[in-house]
């Protein structure tokens, strides 16, 4: 197995990993080819290249975004993620601005008169005449 850039094989970028055993009988194995420093739109160009001894053909993948997997984020995904933390954000700081305006109002409304209070008590305890 090997990874080759318009039809000759790659050495740079590429970790070859271990042939492994299955439980069946069968093997698997790795090659992995370091994308990160390709841009995407020359993916196309890169193919992985399976030989089996005794198979006439080769096993060819093409690279490509749906075949990938690959630690590079999707965009939009990110766009979202952000968005919504802006939105949740933005939505405290009014809230915040609103709950204090709402205090402001009230304590102004909650203001005691002259005759309230003490004064009050004191009017209403004494002796009719």
């Amino acid at each position: 197995m090997f990874w080759t850039r318009d039809g000759e094989e790659l050495h740079d970028n590429v970790d070859h990993g271990e042939i492994l055993p299955n439980h069946d009988g069968s093997f698997q194995m790795s090659v992995d080819l370091d994308v990160s420093s390709f841009p995407a739109e020359h993916w196309d160009k890169y193919r992985c290249v399976f030989r089996l001894s005794g198979v006439e053909e080769d096993h060819v993948i093409v690279l490509g975004s749906a075949v990938i997997r690959t630690n590079r984020g999707n965009p939009l995904l990110l766009f979202i993620i952000i968005g919504a933390v802006v939105a949740a954000l933005a939505l405290l700081i009014i809230a915040g601005i609103g709950f204090l305006v709402y205090r402001k109002r009230n304590a102004n409304n909650n203001t005691p008169s002259p005759a309230s209070g003490f004064e009050l008590t004191e009017r209403l305890n004494q002796p009719s005449q």
